[in-house]
Protein backbone atom coordinates (compact mmCIF):
# COMPACT_ATOMS: atom_id res chain seq x y z
CA UNK A 1 0.00 0.00 0.00
CA UNK A 2 3.44 2.14 0.80
CA UNK A 3 4.55 2.16 -2.72
CA UNK A 4 1.26 2.45 -4.58
CA UNK A 5 0.87 5.90 -2.15
CA UNK A 6 4.44 6.89 -3.21
CA UNK A 7 4.09 6.30 -6.92
CA UNK A 8 1.24 8.23 -7.01
CA UNK A 9 2.83 11.66 -4.93
CA UNK A 10 5.58 10.70 -7.31
CA UNK A 11 3.67 11.13 -10.13
CA UNK A 12 1.26 13.93 -9.07
CA UNK A 13 4.82 15.88 -8.39
CA UNK A 14 5.91 15.22 -11.91
CA UNK A 15 2.38 16.70 -13.64
CA UNK A 16 2.99 19.53 -11.31
CA UNK A 17 6.49 20.20 -12.80
CA UNK A 18 6.10 18.68 -15.86
CA UNK A 19 2.32 21.10 -16.71
CA UNK A 20 3.79 24.27 -17.33
CA UNK A 21 5.80 22.49 -20.41
CA UNK A 22 2.36 21.42 -21.74
CA UNK A 23 0.54 25.61 -21.70
CA UNK A 24 0.64 26.40 -25.40
CA UNK A 25 0.64 30.36 -24.77
CA UNK A 26 2.52 31.89 -22.21
CA UNK A 27 1.18 35.77 -21.54
CA UNK A 28 3.69 38.37 -22.11
CA UNK A 29 4.25 41.84 -20.32
CA UNK A 30 4.76 44.64 -23.10
CA UNK A 31 8.50 44.78 -22.31
CA UNK A 32 8.55 41.02 -23.13
CA UNK A 33 8.04 41.68 -27.01
CA UNK A 34 10.63 42.02 -29.44
CA UNK A 35 10.70 45.43 -31.06
CA UNK A 36 10.02 43.46 -34.74
CA UNK A 37 6.72 42.53 -33.46
CA UNK A 38 5.46 45.74 -31.65
CA UNK A 39 6.91 47.65 -35.01
CA UNK A 40 5.19 45.76 -37.30
CA UNK A 41 1.97 45.64 -35.15
CA UNK A 42 1.67 49.30 -34.71
CA UNK A 43 2.40 49.95 -38.27
CA UNK A 44 -0.23 48.04 -39.67
CA UNK A 45 -3.04 49.15 -36.74
CA UNK A 46 -1.65 52.70 -36.30
CA UNK A 47 -5.01 52.82 -34.34
CA UNK A 48 -5.66 49.94 -32.62
CA UNK A 49 -5.02 49.55 -28.81
CA UNK A 50 -3.03 46.14 -27.67
CA UNK A 51 -4.92 44.49 -25.27
CA UNK A 52 -2.45 41.59 -24.65
CA UNK A 53 0.41 39.81 -25.71
CA UNK A 54 1.53 35.76 -26.03
CA UNK A 55 3.94 33.88 -27.02
CA UNK A 56 3.98 29.86 -27.88
CA UNK A 57 6.30 27.66 -29.84
CA UNK A 58 5.28 26.28 -32.89
CA UNK A 59 7.60 23.76 -34.87
CA UNK A 60 10.31 25.26 -33.03
CA UNK A 61 9.66 28.49 -33.37
CA UNK A 62 8.98 31.71 -30.95
CA UNK A 63 5.04 32.93 -32.45
CA UNK A 64 3.95 36.19 -31.01
CA UNK A 65 0.18 36.54 -30.73
CA UNK A 66 -1.08 40.35 -30.28
CA UNK A 67 -4.96 40.94 -28.84
CA UNK A 68 -5.62 44.16 -30.45
CA UNK A 69 -8.61 46.51 -30.02
CA UNK A 70 -9.59 48.34 -32.94
CA UNK A 71 -12.65 50.50 -31.83
CA UNK A 72 -15.56 48.36 -33.36
CA UNK A 73 -13.42 45.35 -33.76
CA UNK A 74 -10.90 42.78 -32.13
CA UNK A 75 -7.98 41.58 -33.78
CA UNK A 76 -5.73 39.05 -33.42
CA UNK A 77 -2.59 39.15 -34.90
CA UNK A 78 0.13 36.42 -35.13
CA UNK A 79 4.15 37.08 -35.83
CA UNK A 80 7.16 35.74 -35.85
CA UNK A 81 10.39 37.11 -33.83
CA UNK A 82 11.35 38.91 -36.81
CA UNK A 83 8.22 41.11 -36.95
CA UNK A 84 6.30 39.14 -39.84
CA UNK A 85 2.86 38.32 -39.96
CA UNK A 86 1.75 35.18 -40.03
CA UNK A 87 -1.68 35.39 -39.70
CA UNK A 88 -4.63 37.81 -39.13
CA UNK A 89 -8.07 37.08 -37.16
CA UNK A 90 -10.51 39.94 -37.17
CA UNK A 91 -14.24 39.69 -36.02
CA UNK A 92 -16.94 41.41 -38.51
CA UNK A 93 -20.09 42.12 -38.80
CA UNK A 94 -22.70 40.48 -40.62
CA UNK A 95 -22.78 43.45 -42.91
CA UNK A 96 -19.13 43.11 -43.72
CA UNK A 97 -19.49 39.64 -44.69
CA UNK A 98 -18.68 39.48 -49.09
CA UNK A 99 -21.37 39.05 -50.89
CA UNK A 100 -20.60 35.37 -52.16
CA UNK A 101 -20.57 34.07 -48.70
CA UNK A 102 -23.55 36.24 -47.58
CA UNK A 103 -25.06 34.27 -50.91
CA UNK A 104 -23.70 30.79 -50.29
CA UNK A 105 -24.72 31.02 -46.44
CA UNK A 106 -28.40 31.74 -48.07
CA UNK A 107 -28.54 28.56 -50.19
CA UNK A 108 -27.36 26.31 -47.56
CA UNK A 109 -29.02 24.00 -45.20
CA UNK A 110 -27.71 26.56 -42.56
CA UNK A 111 -29.82 29.87 -43.78
CA UNK A 112 -31.99 30.00 -41.51
CA UNK A 113 -29.36 29.55 -38.49
CA UNK A 114 -28.68 32.45 -36.36
CA UNK A 115 -25.31 33.75 -36.64
CA UNK A 116 -23.44 34.28 -33.74
CA UNK A 117 -19.79 35.39 -34.51
CA UNK A 118 -17.99 35.31 -37.52
CA UNK A 119 -14.26 35.90 -38.36
CA UNK A 120 -12.18 36.56 -41.21
CA UNK A 121 -8.82 34.89 -41.51
CA UNK A 122 -5.95 35.18 -43.56
CA UNK A 123 -2.87 33.49 -43.74
CA UNK A 124 -0.80 34.81 -46.64
CA UNK A 125 -3.07 35.28 -49.49
CA UNK A 126 -5.52 32.61 -48.22
CA UNK A 127 -8.81 34.29 -46.44
CA UNK A 128 -11.47 32.20 -44.73
CA UNK A 129 -14.17 33.43 -42.67
CA UNK A 130 -15.47 31.18 -39.87
CA UNK A 131 -19.27 31.56 -38.92
CA UNK A 132 -20.21 30.24 -35.32
CA UNK A 133 -24.19 29.64 -35.83
CA UNK A 134 -26.52 28.29 -33.64
CA UNK A 135 -29.77 26.27 -35.65
CA UNK A 136 -32.12 24.49 -33.73
CA UNK A 137 -30.60 24.89 -30.65
CA UNK A 138 -26.88 23.47 -31.80
CA UNK A 139 -23.88 25.16 -32.01
CA UNK A 140 -22.01 24.66 -35.04
CA UNK A 141 -18.80 26.24 -37.00
CA UNK A 142 -18.99 27.09 -40.64
CA UNK A 143 -15.67 27.91 -42.58
CA UNK A 144 -15.92 29.49 -46.06
CA UNK A 145 -13.37 30.19 -48.58
CA UNK A 146 -13.15 33.80 -49.71
CA UNK A 147 -15.11 33.14 -52.93
CA UNK A 148 -18.09 31.33 -51.24
CA UNK A 149 -17.50 27.58 -50.73
CA UNK A 150 -18.42 26.06 -47.84
CA UNK A 151 -15.40 24.44 -46.67
CA UNK A 152 -16.00 22.93 -43.40
CA UNK A 153 -18.78 21.99 -40.84
CA UNK A 154 -19.02 20.63 -37.93
CA UNK A 155 -20.71 20.82 -34.31
CA UNK A 156 -18.92 22.57 -31.23
CA UNK A 157 -18.48 26.25 -32.57
CA UNK A 158 -17.24 27.08 -29.38
CA UNK A 159 -14.70 30.12 -28.92
CA UNK A 160 -11.44 29.19 -30.20
CA UNK A 161 -8.60 29.61 -27.93
CA UNK A 162 -10.95 29.71 -24.73
CA UNK A 163 -12.01 33.47 -25.73
CA UNK A 164 -14.32 35.68 -26.45
CA UNK A 165 -14.07 37.11 -29.74
CA UNK A 166 -16.27 40.45 -30.28
CA UNK A 167 -19.48 40.95 -30.23
CA UNK A 168 -22.45 38.61 -31.51
CA UNK A 169 -22.81 39.46 -35.21
CA UNK A 170 -26.23 39.59 -36.31
CA UNK A 171 -27.17 43.61 -36.03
Amino acid sequence: MKTWKLAAVGTLAMVGLVGPVWAKDVALQPSEVPAAVKTAVATKYPGAKAQRFSKEKEKGQSVYEVVLDSGSRQVEVSLAEDGSILSEEQTLTLQELPAEVSQSLAKSPYASARVQRIEKETKGDTVRYELVIEQQGKKQELVFDGQGKLLEHGHGGGEDKGEKHGEEADD
